[in-house]
């Protein structure tokens, strides 16, 4: 069976619908949530666009009282479920366009959320619609959630399973990591310290727009930026100022892979440390720049989760008190509590542990992955294994569900980054891939 053939019919509304997601700029906003907005408008709006889809297209919606929205099709005792996302990160750093109006240059199309997650989610979307139409959802029903949270620890999810009471899918996936597929992912915890200090000049320090992001830009306020401007020359650390007010320039980079990025506030405390003479500071941007924890006892490793990585993501300084953020990510063979005691013990913090996203491991030998597996490599006859990762999704939320694409193998992620983008064709590639899936899925269903 041919599922190209399926898919190309949607190849134009595709990219269309991809291109209006995009327009709407999806990230948390505390300022305009309500009972009926949780995440805030923007991301009500693009929950609202996923309803709309759904409706045009004949599914059935339930918006989950702002939480997700759910679209239904087909008929049957079995669900297959799949769990993608509306919100998105922040549009931190330098872009060459505008990041919530999308641009194609070279086959990809640029904007935040291409590939994080609303290229994935709209391919899927297509992808069981074209299942639909050609009459191959038999006995069998497809149940797409489209959270607004999971940027921020997904309490979407959380609400949708236990406030809602929603039932788990027989089987399921997440469009939101790497393909073949992902059958492991790492604890994550954000842990968050404080440290009283003084820096002598420094009147405020304020970086960063998520904790699950390298940090990439840090406002320093000092009496006098003569001295760091010179530094920053110096040691050749990209800078912008303005007045009293200095700008330490890195590069963003997804928490799961903190070393892939330039983190703006360790060469911050490194730089301050310094200049400032303060021992403590300087220990921390120095130490804290090994992302895998060797450099002050924080380190651990699996065979199947692979090491820890740390990054951190905010920073802020006022008052005499220094206070950061810090994206944990831990293999199953690590106490969360006992790692933070080491990590107090050597850089003198005060820290409060974050909510925890235990590790999540399934049997490579088991029918889910077998199969998702299997309609991979019917449509790419790729023969790249299936992976662990450090970055968490929705299957950590849901029962009978992994992580399944869409980045392919060779491919480098901008997930989190600025310019962020996906290739057009890996959009109507991925989309094949998953209807295969589906009607897989759809099957073993049935089956058990």
């Amino acid at each position: 069976m041919s599922y190209k053939t399926h898919l190309q019919f949607y190849h134009h509304e595709m990219l269309k619908e991809l291109k209006d997601f995009i327009r709407i700029p999806s990230v948390y906003d505390e300022s305009t949530k309500t009972k009926t907005m949780p995440y805030g408008k923007d991301v009500d709006d693009a929950l609202a666009f996923v309803a709309s889809l759904g409706e045009r297209y004949g599914f059935k919606v339930d918006r989950c009282d702002g939480y997700a929205t759910e679209l239904t099709i087909g008929e049957g005792n079995k669900t297959i479920g799949i769990f993608a996302h509306a919100d998105v990160v922040p549009a931190s750093g330098k872009w060459e366009g505008e990041p919530f109006e999308p641009r194609i240059y070279n086959g990809k199309i640029y904007g935040r959320g291409t590939s994080d997650d609303k290229g994935p989610m709209i391919a899927v979307f297509f992808a069981t619609k074209a299942l639909e139409k050609s009459g191959l959802l038999k006995n069998f029903k497809v149940k797409i959630v489209v959270g607004g949270d999971e940027e921020r620890g997904s309490s979407c999810l959380d609400y949708y399973f236990q406030k809602l009471n929603k039932p788990a899918p027989d089987f399921g996936f997440t469009p939101d990591s790497d393909f073949p597929l992902i059958y492991g992912e790492k604890g994550i915890s954000d842990f968050f310290c404080e440290l009283k200090m003084n820096l002598p000049g420094v009147k405020s320090i304020k970086g960063g727009v998520a904790t699950n992001a390298v940090c990439d830009r840090v406002e320093i306020v000092l009496d006098d930026p003569t001295e760091l401007e010179n530094y920053c020359k110096y040691s050749q650390i990209p800078y912008e100022i303005a007045g009293k007010t200095l700008i330490i320039l890195g590069k963003s980079a997804h928490g799961s892979t903190p070393e892939l990025g330039d983190n703006a506030a360790l060469k911050t405390m490194i730089a301050l440390g310094n200049i400032c003479k303060v021992p403590a500071l300087l220990n921390l941007g120095e130490k804290l720049s090994d992302t895998t924890g060797k450099s002050f006892n924080g380190y651990a490793e699996s065979k199947l989760l692979g090491h820890t990585t740390y990054c951190v993501g905010k920073i802020e300084y006022a008052d005499g008190m220094l206070s950061f953020t810090v994206n944990f990510r831990y293999p199953e063979n690590v106490d969360r509590t006992a790692y933070m005691v080491n990590f107090d013990n050597e850089f003198d913090t005060l820290t409060i542990l974050g909510e925890e996203s235990p590790s999540l491991l399934y049997d490579p030998e088991s029918p889910l992955v077998r199969t998702l597996y299997k309609a991979y490599r019917k449509e790419t006859h790729d023969r790249t294994k299936p992976l662990t990762t450090g970055g968490g999704t929705y299957a950590k939320h849901c029962k009978n569900t992994i992580a399944f694409g869409a980045l392919f193998p060779g491919r480098v992620s901008t997930m989190h980054e600025p310019n962020e983008e996906m290739p057009i064709k890996d959009i109507y590639k991925s989309a094949r891939i998953y209807a295969r899936a589906i009607k897989m899925l759809g099957k073993l269903a049935n089956e058990n």
